[in-house]
């Protein structure tokens, strides 16, 4: 009977043990928040990190397509303790939990591992969500620091006509093309550490311009 007691005492200690040193460990904690078999989704990494994070200042990262063409921009950035900006640099659970889902593809869901993304159109749907929300509405909207020029809707641009696209035939000669052509000081800034806009870009704003902004 003594020693069947002293064999219980045993074993409730050493499941004690056992307790404490799973809670001590940093690495089951990360494992619980990127597993490591299983894809991490884009809605994943949407609540727990650009949502919290990033969504304030770019707005545009709220959209898959705009999220997969910038994420290694997005990651590099983390890594090196640039972003986010005026804030604590995110916790290891989270930079790991990016960093698995840039290196597995950045899926859209724990299915899909390859983007499906339009082909960049002259239309406000298209430019909107590929060009002026990830390059231009950060500073470019209401409540930005450039809201004297808003820049987050259609109707704004309409509004704006005069000043930015002046004769809808001739858009490129317009002061919205000459400022994100400009070679000197071209918008977006270079302080900003936005991508300037590609010659494709450009190209499909002056078609948009030219067909009076569909």
């Amino acid at each position: 009977m003594k020693t069947l007691f002293v064999i219980n005492i045993l074993l409730l200690l050493t499941s004690c043990g056992n307790s404490l040193e799973v809670k001590e460990s940093p690495i089951s904690d990360i494992q619980s928040i990127t597993p490591q078999e299983e894809s991490i989704s884009f809605e994943t990494v949407r609540s727990n990190i650009l949502k919290s994070h990033c969504i304030q200042c770019h707005a545009g990262y709220n959209e898959y397509d705009i999220v997969f063409a910038d994420k290694e921009n997005i990651l590099d950035a983390v890594l090196t303790g640039r972003m986010p900006k005026n804030a604590p640099s995110l916790d290891e659970e989270l930079i790991v939990l990016l960093k698995s889902w840039v290196d597995q593809g950045a899926p859209l869901d724990s299915t899909v591992t390859e983007p499906v993304t339009a082909e960049l159109a002259a239309t406000w749907e298209s430019l909107s969500k590929k060009v002026f929300l990830p390059k231009c509405i950060q500073c470019h909207n209401p409540q930005g620091q450039a809201s004297f020029l808003d820049l987050s809707t259609r109707q704004s641009f309409f509004d704006q006509r005069d000043y930015l696209l002046g004769n809808f035939e001739d858009a490129l000669n317009s002061y919205l093309v000459e400022v994100i052509t400009d070679p000197n000081e071209p918008m977006p800034p270079s302080w900003s550490n936005i991508d300037r806009l590609s010659q494709e870009e450009v190209d499909a704003i002056i078609e948009w311009v030219e067909k009076g902004l569909p």
